[in-house]
């Protein structure tokens, strides 16, 4: 649908995706592929067997497997050498990733089988042929369809885990609803654990076993994310996008942005 403005509407505005790439699909993989950088990796593993090494940890993934990662991990997939593989590996990023992969039941760096689905492979493969148009309302459609595709596999996963208080998701949900509607404020650790009635230690340790990162890392993501996404939509300065995300530096952000993604903020601005 056409906004006020008579264009469409970028997916991140929408969607809790900031980011999409399909990084690779490959019909007969037989090399190691290595995946680098601060976006979440997807793998969905349709013919053959392989290893996926996640920090130097080997996971060893077959055929009707799906696993997803976290940003910042050194991720190699390797298919086993005597055989070829079929895949998908798309890289995704945004503000509202953890709370997607929550509300889908999906953990990270845990395998999930779900077989061969026709009904994902449809998704996925039409998700990439949008992707590949590269204009605003592909981007859209191609965003739509790989939250589909998730939304598909969480549903048909035999070992998807049901969301509990156990895992502590629910504990630490107010700070990071109040994190992914403005990672600009200030507020600072004790007032996220306050919000969530623990003291600022256990938070901190909650909040890390459930997200990967510390409630500041997470909250850098998140303003990196935004900024990703200037980068690539909007024309505003590097100067402007670091105010807009609460950086006062724009040097710093810069060194914040690289150390994210290795590469300078122009540097991703003219990749894109």
């Amino acid at each position: 649908m056409l906004n006020e403005h008579g264009i469409y509407p970028k997916a991140s505005d929408i969607l809790p995706l900031f980011d999409l790439s399909f990084c690779a699909s490959e019909k007969k993989a037989t090399a190691p592929i290595s995946f680098k950088g601060a976006d979440y990796l997807f793998i969905y593993l349709l013919k053959g067997n392989g290893e996926l090494s996640l920090n130097s940890k080997n996971h060893t993934l077959h055929s009707g497997d799906f696993m997803v990662c976290r940003p910042f991990e050194s991720k190699i997939f390797s298919p086993f050498i005597e055989e070829e593989c079929e895949y998908y590996a798309v890289s995704f990023n945004g503000r509202h990733c953890t709370d997607l992969l929550s509300n889908l039941n999906i953990i990270p760096k845990k395998d999930y089988f779900v077989g061969r689905d026709s009904d994902i492979i449809s998704c996925l493969d039409r998700a990439q042929d949008e992707y590949r148009k590269n204009d605003s309302a592909s981007q859209f459609v191609a965003a739509s369809l790989f939250v589909a595709a998730l939304g598909i596999l969480s549903r048909l996963s035999i070992s998807t885990l049901p969301k509990s208080n156990d895992n502590g998701y629910e504990k630490i949900a107010p700070a990071l609803s109040a994190i992914n509607s403005d990672c600009t404020s200030k507020m600072a650790v004790d007032e996220y654990a306050k919000m969530c009635n623990l003291s600022a230690s256990y938070f901190t340790h909650l909040f890390t076993k459930v997200t990967g990162f510390s409630p500041m890392e997470y909250k850098q993501l998140q303003r990196i994310s935004i900024a990703k996404n200037l980068l690539s939509t909007t024309n505003l300065s590097i100067k402007e996008i670091s105010t807009i995300i609460g950086f006062k530096d724009p040097l710093y952000f810069g060194r914040c942005f690289k150390q994210s993604t290795s590469q300078t903020p122009t540097e991703y601005r003219n990749k894109k």
